[in-house]
């Protein structure tokens, strides 16, 4: 038997959710003669069980606004919580998750015995073992960007100031496109995952200055945030706090930051008194246990890339943009719309 299931405990009360349930039997064939196990004898049996691209829509039967929120949640979510099967590698890891929520995958094999004379079967053996399972979803666009209540911020617009007189010397704008979707590999731990993200800088000249604006300093970090109910999300989950402006739904960790050192932005002329300046930046995730994006009933994990970007003589741009991080899909495994695992036990 195959499970997965999904827990969460808050300060209001804690919710317990099965999302899979998938039973198998062994063929008679692969037992010995006459169904006689001798003692002090090993015996082996191969048995494969599927890990659904998409779960039974029974488990996700509760009020939902948008078919999207159903479609994320029949999704299989990862291992999630469980300090004992995380990790790659036979190497343990911390995937930051919250004590207030687990995800964990079972496989339970079972022996019984029947009694013929009582009409009964009795239960000879059961032995359990922890699974981490890491699904294969396809690249999907940040969920969390159909929410109207989120804190990102794509954009911001300061003015350029002369540091003495504080003389206006133009209108600076600074778009921010989310990044493409970081790739988890498919077996390399050692792998670097990249990507990119683009800045669109937009000056407008409202004074009189002879340099375009440069960037002093360009920083950034991921962070991620894992969202917990312990009632079923309707919708994208939103951040909540609590009177003294602490979390009360959610986790957050702030990963390693970085910097880059940009020599100097080629600007080029776009209409009457504006300049326009493209910024193309490679970000690298740090070596640490990454999963990917999931949304569940229960819980969600998001990411977002936190960039601020020094200009002189204007306050610091801060942005923020979503950032979806997906396993990548066995080749092998396609056309195929399950994934496949296979144990010797």
């Amino acid at each position: 038997m195959a499970t997965g299931e999904e827990r969460t405990i808050l300060q209001t009360g804690k919710a317990y959710r099965q999302f899979q349930d998938l039973k198998y039997l062994i063929d008679d064939s692969s037992f010995p003669p006459g169904k006689l196990f001798k003692e002090r004898h090993r015996y082996q049996f191969e048995f494969t069980f599927e890990v659904p691209d998409h779960l039974s829509p029974d488990v996700c039967n509760h009020k939902i606004t948008s078919p999207t929120i159903r479609q994320a949640h029949l999704r299989p979510p990862p291992s999630f919580g469980d300090p004992s099967v995380s990790g790659l590698g036979g190497k343990l890891k911390d995937d930051y998750a919250p004590p207030t929520c687990k995800i964990l995958y079972t496989i339970q094999a079972a022996l019984f015995r029947n009694i013929p004379v009582i009409d009964k079967r009795d239960i000879l053996l059961v032995h359990k073992i922890k699974l981490r399972v890491k699904p294969a979803v396809d690249e999907w666009p940040p969920l969390d960007l159909l929410s109207s209540v989120n804190d990102y911020c794509l954009e911001a617009d300061h003015a350029v100031l002369d540091s003495r007189t504080k003389e206006e010397y133009g209108q600076l704008t600074v778009t921010l496109e989310p990044p493409k979707s970081f790739r988890l590999p498919l077996r390399d731990p050692h792998s670097l995952i990249s990507s990119t993200v683009n800045l669109f800088l937009h000056y407008k000249v409202t004074g009189e200055q002879s340099d375009l604006p440069q960037l002093q300093s360009f920083r950034g970090k991921l962070v991620a945030t894992t969202f917990y109910t312990a009632s079923y999300y309707e919708d994208v989950p939103s951040k909540q706090k609590d009177f003294f402006g602490r979390p009360k739904n959610y986790s957050e960790t702030h990963f390693p930051p970085f910097s880059y050192s940009i020599a100097s932005l080629d600007w080029v002329p776009a209409e009457e008194n504006c300049y326009v300046a493209t910024l193309l930046v490679p970000i690298t995730l740090p070596r640490l246990n990454f999963i990917p994006s999931f949304h569940t009933c229960l819980t969600s994990r998001v990411y977002a890339l936190d960039l601020r970007l020094v200009v002189p003589g204007a306050s610091p741009f801060y942005l923020r943009a979503p950032v979806h991080i997906y396993a990548q899909r066995d080749p092998s495994a396609l056309p195929s719309y399950i994934a496949t695992v296979g144990f010797d036990s």
